[in-house]
Order: structure tokens, then C-alpha cells, then sequence
């Protein structure tokens, strides 16, 4: 073990006394590659003298191993969790498909070769079709699985160090934007729901649902009449539709499935619109013209809802994402409290409810201490 001249004269083989995974690492340095006898003797020297430090620090990264392409290497060991929502792989293998795997320069550099610069060059030349740039939660995505799949290839020992967790990628990380969200009172959404009865009937209903039921458009357009009990007065949340896959598909957590009161408003409204609009061989409420699948939310907005907007002379930000920030508005507004809100919009904590919709809880304290007031007066 050490250095010693190989038998054709050219060139020394440094070889290490440890093992790692049965075998001494080994490296040849040529005269002719490495500058000559006494150059290429130095710099063995100096690789064995690393190796074994790095072998006796536990931190000595095979440099064979590390020879896969991130491509390959993300075949074989994968991005998903087993315990994972299928909506949420879904989206992790888009994000994967769209935005790194097209960058063939990337994936097919050997895993051991990527460095923070190649992370960050990748990230920062992710633009759209018109040349601008993508949000905050998009390049976030891209990060989140690219830190995953080199975070595997650090445990595997196919790597050292993680090149996406360092500040040379997180720089390029567009900030956060908060978008302020957009409520509308009962009477904008009765001027929606009106217009949409004159223009587009089949799917007036979907405007008081979402206000009221405070669903998320998937979960909306996921929705088959079964999963309304009129006797009851419910709704239950199983599924939803996804308009990127064309399918449906999970919900987004275990508390997004759910089941909850309509208002007799509501349920009136539905009653009568399936008495209109279900025909015998279609179960969807809201359905694509031929039934076929669910609408796209899409071709809700462009079609239905915009041109509404448009006729109404109402801001043409609302989307049907404002229907669903609008129902916590008119719940709170009606009486109800944070913690119901926070079930009925299926969110997983009550913190993300109220960090959501801060400004709509400002004076809840203040509206606790009346009540208490009021309950005490009695005693003088």
C-alpha cells in the first residue's frame, strides 16, 4: 500500500491501506497527464495523504459511484414519498418533467459533478414561454426536488454535501409575493350568480356554492351528486379534479376530505339545478359540455366567469379562488368562529386559517371581551 511505480515505468498508482466496501481506493497518475515523474509522484502523495484523511473523517465519497447522471440517479432512487398524497406526486413529477428534466445539459452531468453554480444556473434560467419570470412558488418547487434528490444522494454516499442547500441557489429564489386577498360581499356574489343564470346557467349554482361552501376549485368541479345528502343537508369532499393530468385525483391533505352543512339557501339552489340540469347518464354536477369529464377551471373562468366579471363591471382579478376567501369573510361575518371556519375550509392547522385571514380577526379579542361583558352583567 502507499505509492509505488507501476511496472510499465509511465506512471504511479497510489493506493490507500483502508478499505471502503472491500476495496483500497486506488488512483494512477500518468508522467506524461500530470507533468512529469517527480509532478505526478507529489500529487500522488498528496491524493493518498486526502483519501486517508477523508476515509478516517467517515467522509471519503466513492468517485466511481458518483459517476451516474442525475437523470439516472433520479430514476433509481425517485423523488416521491410512499406516504405521500397521489396529487402531491403527481406534482412533484410534473415539476421534475417540465422544469429540470428539459435542461439536458443538467440531468445528464454526473451527480457527483453538480456543484451550487450548476443549481443556481438552472434555477435562474427557468423563464416562461413570453420570457418572464416564474413565481415564488414555482422556482420553491423546483428547489424542494432537487434538494431532495441530491439530500438521498448525500445519505447513499453518493456525494458529500447537498449543492442545492447553500446560498449561491437560495439567491435566486424570487421573494414571496402575498397577494392581497379579494372578498366580495353577499351582494356582488347575488350579482354574479344573477348573471350567470341569463348567461351561463348550467354552472349558476357553482357561484353560491363556492361562496358559502368555501371549496376549492378542484374539489368544486370533483363533485358527483352522490356525494350531496339533501335529507341531510350536507356535502361531502372526496376528490378532486385535476386539470393539468385531465383526472381526478386525492384531496391535498387528510383534513381536506370532509363533510359539511349547506345553507338551506344552497341547498335549494342545488335542488333545483339538478332538477334542470341532470340528465340519467351524466353524475357530475358540473360536467364538461358532453359530460365527458369535469369542467376545466380554465375554460370556467374564460368562458363563464370573465365575461361576467366583464358585464358587471367588476374587478377582473376575481377568479374562483376569491369565491373561497370570500366564504370566510361572510362566515365571519354571520357569527362563526375561527376554529369552525378553519374545519370547514379543511385546513390542516387553525394557525393557517387565522394567518390566512389576519385582517378578517383583528377585533376578535374585542368581540370575546363583549361576550364575556355581557355574560357577566348579571352579577352586577
Amino acid at each position: 500500500m502507499g505509492v509505488s511505480r507501476r511496472n510499465d515505468s509511465k506512471s504511479w498508482i497510489a493506493q490507500s491501506s483502508y478499505f471502503v466496501n472491500g476495496k483500497r481506493p486506488k488512483q494512477s497518475f500518468s508522467d506524461k497527464q500530470y507533468g512529469g515523474r517527480k509532478n505526478a509522484e507529489r500529487l500522488a502523495h498528496e491524493w493518498l495523504t486526502q483519501i486517508d484523511a477523508d476515509i478516517l473523517r467517515g467522509q471519503f465519497i466513492d468517485p466511481h459511484r458518483n459517476k451516474i447522471s442525475v437523470e439516472d440517479f433520479k430514476e433509481q432512487v425517485g423523488i416521491v414519498k410512499l406516504n405521500q398524497a397521489e396529487s402531491t406526486k403527481e406534482i412533484l413529477e410534473r415539476v421534475w418533467d417540465y422544469y429540470i428534466a428539459s435542461n439536458q445539459e443538467f440531468v445528464t452531468k454526473s451527480i457527483g459533478a453538480i456543484t451550487s453554480q450548476d443549481v443556481a444556473r438552472l434555477i435562474k434560467n427557468l423563464k416562461k414561454e413570453d420570457g418572464s419570470s416564474y413565481s415564488h412558488s414555482t422556482i420553491k418547487k423546483v428547489e424542494e426536488v432537487l434538494r431532495v434528490l441530491f439530500r438521498k444522494a448525500v445519505e447513499m454516499d453518493y456525494i458529500l454535501k447537498n449543492p442545492v442547500t447553500t446560498s449561491v441557489v437560495s439567491d435566486w429564489i424570487p421573494k414571496e409575493v402575498q397577494s392581497k386577498n379579494i372578498y366580495l360581499d353577499k351582494f356582488q356574489v347575488n350579482a354574479i350568480y344573477k348573471d350567470f343564470q341569463q348567461h351561463s346557467p348550467q354552472y349558476a349554482v357553482a357561484i353560491p356554492l363556492l361562496a358559502y361552501g368555501g371549496f376549492r376549485s378542484g374539489e368544486l368541479r370533483g363533485f358527483y351528486w352522490n356525494d350531496i345528502d339533501f335529507d341531510k343537508g350536507t356535502i361531502t369532499v372526496q376528490r378532486q379534479f385535476n386539470d393539468t393530468t385531465g383526472k381526478f385525483s386525492e384531496l391535498k391533505t387528510s383534513t381536506s376530505y370532509r363533510t359539511i352543512k349547506l345553507p338551506q339557501y344552497v341547498l335549494k339552489l342545488l335542488k333545483k339545478h339538478k332538477e334542470e340540469y341532470k340528465t340519467p347518464d351524466c353524475e357530475l354536477v358540473f360536467p364538461d359540455k358532453n359530460c365527458k369529464n369535469a369542467i376545466l377551471g380554465k375554460n370556467f373562468k374564460n368562458r363563464h366567469l370573465k365575461p361576467a366579471l366583464q358585464r358587471l363591471d367588476m374587478d377582473m382579478n376575481i377568479n374562483l379562488h376569491t369565491f373561497r376567501h370570500t366564504s370566510v369573510r361572510l362566515a365571519r361575518e354571520s357569527g362563526a368562529d375561527l376554529q369552525a371556519i378553519s374545519k370547514r375550509l379543511g385546513h390542516k392547522k387553525i394557525s393557517m386559517t387565522a394567518d390566512k385571514y389576519s385582517e378578517l380577526f383583528e377585533n376578535i379579542d374585542s368581540e370575546l371581551v363583549e361576550r364575556l361583558d355581557e355574560y357577566l352583567a348579571e352579577l352586577g
